[in-house]
């Protein structure tokens, strides 16, 4: 099970991609946040996350930090009062070389995966892009609810750490 501090760090990353790059279109285009989200479906932006881009860049991140390249590193045995680099060293110093070759490190969370998790992480990704073809009026809805979902999202998330900030699309004064 991927870890729940990971699945948030990884949504906010998407929330704001997507909330900057429609941001950017009604600023420049001076249109409605409707307009601007049906000019964000065309762009590069939309194909890379349509096609799991963002997840792609974060497995592939996890995948080079595995720790099994990490087991003949000097730092194994340095001194260090460091939480972080502490319980780096109690993994390579603990685990076997079959463990370290599959647990890997995410460093903005400080979590660690298995190949296991990464290949949650993958079928994650899959569903995500699965939601992104739009080849139906239908789907075209579904797709925008979702955009707007993360939109959603993203100014709550601002709301509470930067509650004074301006909210370019306040998506959620138009929702309430």
């Amino acid at each position: 099970m991927i870890p729940q501090k990971v699945i948030e760090h990884l949504e906010e990353y998407i929330s704001q991609e997507i909330y900057v790059q429609i941001a950017i279109i009604k600023g420049k285009e001076k249109v409605s946040n409707d307009l601007a989200i049906n000019k964000y479906f065309k762009t590069n932006h939309f194909k890379d996350l349509s096609e799991g881009k963002p997840y792609d860049h974060f497995i592939e991140g996890l995948r080079d930090k595995c720790l099994g390249k990490l087991k003949n590193s000097p730092m194994r045995n340095k001194q260090t009062d460091d939480p972080i680099i502490m319980e780096l060293q109690n993994k390579l110093n603990n685990l076997t070389d079959k463990e370290l070759d599959n647990t890997y490190w995410e460093i903005e969370t400080g979590e660690f995966f298995t190949g296991e998790q990464i290949k949650e992480l993958e079928n994650n990704r899959d569903k995500l892009i699965s939601k992104f073809k739009i080849n139906t009026n239908t789907n075209e809805n579904l797709v925008l609810k979702i955009i707007i979902d993360f939109c959603q999202s993203y100014e709550a998330l601002c709301q509470k750490k930067y509650p004074a900030a301006p909210l370019p699309l306040e998506i959620l004064k138009s929702v309430n």
